[in-house]
């Protein structure tokens, strides 16, 4: 009976190979389409925006890569600042964040498996119980106290927490969510960059805006600045734009038609330390709530700052620097634009 079993097999692999038929196996795995929205559906919302855990940043494979860090981004004590780590400005790649103390959460270590693998085990071996409260020894809120375990210090951690794998404090992956982490964390969690372009209507209404705002001359070039500083923060979206495209203002070494090369101060109102351009470029990632103040442009709201700013008749004799005096008192560095456009654009 089983050298008949044998036998069948052996004879179906044959058959396979005479047709052209390999064994199916499981499909690679993407990370676009399967690794992103499990971070997106249970690991961002505490993996995201500026108090990111461990500064652990899952909105985009730029964060997965880049990995975590045991230095706090708020930390009310502190006498000093420390420097800035912001996705996507303060670094642009791999090595580079490693110099700022940066550690892989993706990567095998010698005989044993990546961080994030460890983690997700942790989690999926000691799951918390469904719909009951969060047992008292798990520490939650503002006041907790992360704990970025590098890997060689992983045992240590998991044996004092040992219900604090990921996800925390929460249901967690399921079953299938796990199998497919784990499979591409073994494979060497490969990623694709598949960042985000502007439609041609939007690279159409990008090239007015900052033509607008790089205009030369003293009285446009104050109109420029009030106008970044005050949008910097701003979700930019396009009249006939695609769902899902947003822009930010940055300030920029390269004119409009070549790529951003962001200035990162620490500040929109620093010293940029050399001549610049303001740009709008493409938010990357997923858009989280906490850091989404959307601003709509489009033609009409073009001719309304123009008309605001550029119809009456008003000049700035000079440009104010960028010292203490001016970065502190935006009433006096602005003072040269009508105070009725100023107001009337915060009114819109």
């Amino acid at each position: 009976m089983v050298q008949r079993i044998l036998a069948g097999a052996f004879a179906l692999l044959l058959s396979g190979a005479v047709l052209g038929q390999a064994p199916q196996s499981s499909p690679a795995i993407s990370y676009t389409r399967d690794i992103q929205p499990i971070f997106t559906e249970k690991c961002v919302a505490c993996h995201a925006c500026n108090d990111a855990a461990c500064q652990l940043k899952l909105e985009s494979p730029e964060g997965a890569v880049r990995g975590a860090s045991k230095v706090p981004v708020y930390q009310g004590e502190r006498s000093q600042a420390v420097p800035t780590t912001r996705l996507f400005y303060d670094a642009h790649s791999e090595s580079e964040w490693r110099k700022k103390g940066f550690y892989s959460v993706l990567d095998n270590q010698g005989s044993q498996a990546a961080l994030m693998a460890r983690m997700l085990e942790l989690g999926h071996k000691t799951p918390l119980t469904p719909n009951a409260k969060v047992p008292d020894g798990i520490v939650l809120g503002l006041n907790r106290n992360n704990m970025c375990p590098l890997p060689h210090e992983f045992d240590a951690y998991a044996g004092a927490h040992p219900k604090e794998g990921m996800p925390l404090a929460v249901t967690g992956l399921t079953d299938q969510e796990y199998d497919t982490m784990r499979r591409w964390l073994a494979a060497g969690a490969p990623v694709e960059y598949q960042p985000i372009q502007p439609s041609a209507a939007e690279a159409r209404q990008i090239a007015e805006w900052e033509e607008l705002l790089n205009r030369p001359g003293s009285t446009e070039a104050l109109v420029g600045r009030w106008l970044y500083e005050h949008l910097f923060l701003a979700h930019i979206y396009f009249t006939g734009g695609e769902q899902g495209h947003f822009f930010q203002w940055v300030r920029s070494r390269t004119p409009s038609g070549q790529p951003a090369d962001i200035i990162a101060t620490r500040r929109p109102n620093d010293p940029p330390g050399t001549d610049f351009y303001y740009r709008l470029i493409p938010v990357q990632g997923v858009i989280v709530h906490k850091t989404h103040i959307t601003y709509p442009m489009g033609p009409q709201k073009l001719k309304r700052v123009k008309q605001l700013f550029y119809a009456g008749d008003w000049h700035a004799s000079a440009l104010p620097g960028y010292g203490p005096r001016h970065r502190a008192n935006p009433f006096e560095t602005f003072e040269a634009i009508p105070a009725v456009a100023r107001y009337q654009f915060m009114l819109d």
